[in-house]
């Protein structure tokens, strides 16, 4: 049954990875075959679903195009474009800096759901690929979702079992995301110079992207703004933001958080919304997609492999140093290929068995490589983390297609270098 398991997850890895068919359908065929085979009841198929993480997509993506239909997207493309001036660095550190932050104190994947479409209309509008910025954006949305509390599901399950509150996380976890944003802003503009370079310095650059900026304001002028209707969006999108930083003190999921801000803008704005429209603008093939991936991920969790690899850590070594990054590699690369939140969920008892064993060890070091390694582990291949998944399938929508091995080939060097840096902060850490 092992090794049927893993033969169903190979399979299906290896054909997301180079896409005969669309990711969805291959993923809900490995589903399927999980439950043929029997490795996986009905039952315990359903139960694998995490509908949290899926009613909490199509919650917001509701929220997000309904809001869209007040202009405000248009009104922010003619801000960021005159702002701007159409310069490609200042694009780049704002995009970058604004995902990064808004995926610290909301969830990351509700940052890509608001920024990506944004940055896609922006880019095209001026005749620039936007591929390379939603690279970028995916990784600064994990780079400033491990954070916090309550910026990537990870960190959510960590701080519910050892009651480390949000103060914990922001106090812990500085310094090495702040050493890897920078790392990350100097990577991105060293090796992408040519794509990053100013417009000032050429007549022609800078004549084509100010025609451009005329045509992204004249466009503008088309769109029918309801000043009624932006009021109304924004105030919501305000309280749905706050309703996911209170979770905690409100006691409300953030599914219920977002559908609620759906629900309530269309019914306050019926009169410029299409609801069935709404409905029908939803990223299906993205929500079938992590069914799919939770089931076989479900199937490979049954065969025990992740628990065996769980205690492999708990008994390698006594040696608090040596089991941090243990921790933090392990967690970082299974979180590359499969969904870190079964192996989260693993791996905290075996960790709190380290605990029982060593009584006299200090284990919070532990939590914080676990955390490091499943959040910024899930930026090297585009289905370690949710908020990949969502971006490759929104820019597919736009007409920007991003294939597993362009994300992965871009991705991966990065990642083993977050891994590194995380590694030097918890060395240091534990000598402290």
């Amino acid at each position: 049954m092992t090794f049927l398991a893993l033969g169903i997850f190979v399979s299906a890895f290896l054909l997301i990875v180079f896409e005969p068919w669309e990711k969805s359908i291959i993923a809900l065929a490995g589903a399927i075959a999980m439950v043929v085979f029997g490795v996986l009841s009905p039952e315990e198929a359903i139960a694998a679903v995490e509908f949290e993480t899926i009613l909490l997509l199509l919650g917001m993506m509701m929220l997000v195009n309904m809001a869209s239909k007040s202009g405000i997207l248009s009104w922010l493309n003619v801000r960021i474009a005159t702002l701007t001036r159409g310069n490609p660095l200042a694009i780049f550190f704002l995009f970058s800096l604004l995902t990064a932050t808004f995926s610290a104190f909301l969830d990351n994947v509700t940052t890509v759901i608001l920024i990506v479409p944004l940055t896609i209309q922006l880019l095209k509008g001026m005749g620039r690929d936007p591929k390379f910025y939603i690279f970028a954006e995916i990784i600064f949305s994990n780079v400033g979702g491990a954070l916090t509390l309550v910026g990537d599901p990870p960190n959510i399950i960590i701080g519910g079992a050892t009651g480390f509150s949000f103060l914990d996380f922001l106090v812990n976890l500085w310094i090495p995301i702040s050493i890897s944003t920078v790392f990350l802003l100097l990577f991105f503009i060293f090796t992408n110079r040519k794509k990053l370079a100013p417009v000032s310095g050429n007549l022609t650059n800078l004549t084509i992207v100010t025609l451009l900026i005329e045509k992204i304001k004249h466009r503008f002028l088309k769109v029918t703004l309801h000043r009624a209707f932006i009021i109304k969006a924004l105030t919501v999108l305000f309280f749905t933001i706050v309703g996911f930083l209170l979770q905690e003190t409100i006691h409300l999921p953030a599914f219920i958080t977002a559908f609620a801000g759906a629900i309530l803008l269309g019914i306050i704005s019926s009169d410029h919304i299409d609801i069935h429209h709404s409905f029908r603008s939803v990223e299906w093939s993205t929500l079938f997609f992590f069914a799919g991936l939770f089931i076989m991920v479900a199937g490979v969790e049954k065969t025990g492999i992740l628990e065996t690899l769980s205690h492999w850590i708990a008994h390698t070594t006594d040696d608090i140093q040596r089991l941090a990054l243990i921790i933090l590699w392990v967690s970082g690369l299974v979180s590359m290929v499969l969904d870190n939140i079964p192996f989260v969920t693993v791996m905290i008892p075996v960790i709190f068995g380290i605990k029982s064993q060593f009584p006299e060890m200090d284990t919070e070091i532990l939590w914080w490589a676990l955390s490091l390694g499943a959040c910024l582990g899930g930026n090297g291949t585009l289905i370690g983390a949710s908020a990949n998944v969502v971006s490759a399938n929104l820019a597919r929508k736009e007409g920007c297609s991003i294939t597993f091995m362009q994300y992965t080939k871009f991705s991966f060097p990065l990642t083993l270098g977050l891994l590194l840096i995380c590694s030097v902060f918890l060395y240091f850490k534990t000598l402290a």
